[in-house]
């Protein structure tokens, strides 16, 4: 079976060549691209990747349009910081695909500046990312966008790595970018906010991620991780709560 791989990018020069090259398998290669100022689509060229401009409304409008742009019926789909483990290629060029499955979950192993996660709830969390596009697609949500996909789904065995951050300056950026887009989106849902909740939110995310997560056993990374996790979700009821009173004045 002839599979796309499709990503969307942007100043992702870091790492999205380590995600090309465990692309030489696929049939085809598109990279949706907003504007990069960085090498990012120098290094897509130079992998074969087929670049494509345009404009960055919200992540699930995005990867919607990337998939549009694929030729073959099944595809996956990977952030530019999503890297294969040479098992999982072998695994996808192994599937049967006339059983008749809609989709596949893939598990994705966290990375966070450089540490590889073996604890917590974002190590090995499988997330759908293979499947037939003619069976469904991305809901348009700004942030946390998820594939909505009719028919049955299977898991597949082996692991794609996740390197969400290098550094601490831009694991901050990402945090505060994606925690208020995702009060934006509790807002549009008609979520109310309160000062309590987003006062709360801190000690007890924190406490959960942690310690009932296990992130205690990542050492440092998974102490910051934790913090981060915690100081994002503060963040999300906030804009949240910010929202709320910018309606009643």
């Amino acid at each position: 079976m002839k599979i796309s791989v499709f990503i969307i990018a942007y100043n992702e020069a870091k790492i999205i060549g380590q995600c090309l090259e465990k692309l030489h398998w696929a049939n085809e290669i598109v990279v949706v691209d907003s504007g990069s100022s960085d090498d990012t689509v120098m290094i897509c060229e130079k992998f074969g990747a087929k670049v494509i401009y345009n404009e960055f409304e919200n992540f699930g409008k995005q990867k919607q349009f990337a998939l549009h742009q694929t030729q073959n019926d099944w595809v996956l789909s990977l952030d530019a910081d999503e890297v294969l483990s040479d098992e999982l290629i072998n695994e996808i060029q192994s599937l049967d695909f006339s059983k008749g499955y809609s989709g596949y979950l893939i598990p994705r192993t966290h990375v966070f500046l450089s540490k590889i996660f073996k604890f917590g709830s974002e190590n090995k969390k499988p997330i759908l990312r293979l499947f037939d596009k003619a069976r469904g697609g991305f809901t348009e949500d700004k942030v946390h966008e998820v594939i909505k996909i009719n028919g049955n789904i299977e898991h597949l065995n082996h692991e794609m790595l996740h390197y969400t951050v290098f550094d601490i300056s831009t694991a901050i950026q990402k945090q505060v970018k994606y925690a208020l887009l995702s009060g934006e989106l509790l807002a549009e849902k008609g979520k109310k906010g309160s000062l309590f909740k987003a006062v709360i939110k801190f000690p007890f995310e924190f406490f959960r991620v942690y310690f009932l997560q296990f992130n205690f056993l990542n050492g440092y990374q998974g102490f910051v991780w934790s913090m981060f996790a915690a100081f994002g979700s503060f963040l999300k009821y906030a804009k949240l709560y910010d929202l709320d009173q910018i309606k009643e004045v």
